[in-house]
């Protein structure tokens, strides 16, 4: 069994006590090592539990005048690095607080993560669950910005994306159904829109390859979901069916990079920090069971 490497990023959060929480798992996974990349003095109580045991490597990157930023970038460095000597393939980041960390030079750690890996923008998040998942083809987007926004290179890239991430990741075979845009893809209007001129030409292309469906209206696509990965339009039209449908049990995953970012799907929930016992760590879990898993 290979390693992973988990970044420890918002100290202000229920990182640390989510870790704590899920310890005994770690000790007993099949992961052979696990590289902690952060801060000691923050993360004292993993740095004090982790340090004694073979199996775990803490790797002490200081948070430096409370410049956040700069910490991410370190540590996402750090990770980076170490992925490359050790062949690893696998960082898991915990939930950060975006405004904190990216000083909104990014729309989220995926852009940010891509940007730190290759400086190509060539990624896609898939929140996943091994049942269905979901691709939002534009991420932290206002819905007023969203429509110029889509492109069909951007699409080409997600759809790539997907089929190389289950054929050669997973290896299992899915159906795309991609979403319109528009109330019903625009059926009802007469004008071109972005379901006719961009998704559909596309879906077309790939339809001579590979299951795809599409422009699918999003009132009714999530019907059937089985072996599925809805391609959204934007963040809310597929993250709502995915979390309300797997709650805990799903996690983000950033794909089309040689390195796999993993990370759970939700949020740093400061005011569980100190309440151990409310923390849901399902999601954490499932992100290293799915290392587990394709490690294997």
């Amino acid at each position: 069994m290979k390693s992973i490497i988990i970044l420890l990023t918002d100290p202000d959060s229920i990182n640390q006590n989510l870790i704590i929480k899920s310890l005994n798992y770690l000790k007993k996974s099949k992961i052979k090592k696990i590289y902690f990349i952060g801060d000691k003095f923050e993360f004292n109580k993993i740095y004090d539990l982790v340090n004694l045991k073979k199996k775990f490597i803490f790797e002490n990157i200081e948070i430096k005048k409370k410049n956040y930023f700069e910490y991410l970038k370190k540590i996402t460095q750090k990770a980076k690095n170490i992925s490359i000597k050790e062949k690893i393939y696998f960082i898991i980041n915990m939930p950060l607080n975006k405004k904190k960390f990216l000083k909104n030079k990014y729309l989220g750690y995926t852009e940010f993560f891509s940007k730190a890996i290759d400086n190509k923008k060539n990624e896609n998040m898939l929140l996943y669950n091994k049942n269905f998942s979901v691709c939002p083809l534009t991420t932290h987007v206002e819905i007023k910005n969203v429509d110029k926004e889509i492109s069909k290179k951007k699409l080409i890239n997600a759809i790539n994306n997907i089929i190389f991430f289950y054929k050669n990741i997973i290896k299992k075979k899915i159906k795309i159904v991609v979403l319109g845009l528009n109330p019903h893809a625009s059926k009802d209007y007469s004008r071109p829109s972005k379901d006719k001129t961009c998704i559909k030409p596309v879906v077309i292309k790939f339809s001579k390859k590979i299951q795809i469906l599409g422009p699918v209206s999003a009132d009714t696509a999530f019907y059937k979901l089985q072996n599925k990965v809805f391609i959204g339009m934007y963040h809310d039209q597929v993250l709502i069916p995915f979390k309300m449908k797997n709650k805990f049990e799903g996690i983000n995953i950033t794909i089309g990079k040689k390195i796999i970012r993993l990370s759970p799907d939700h949020g740093t929930s400061p005011s569980l920090k100190n309440n151990i016992k409310k923390i849901n760590n399902r999601s954490f879990i499932e992100c290293i069971k799915f290392c587990e898993k394709i490690n294997a």
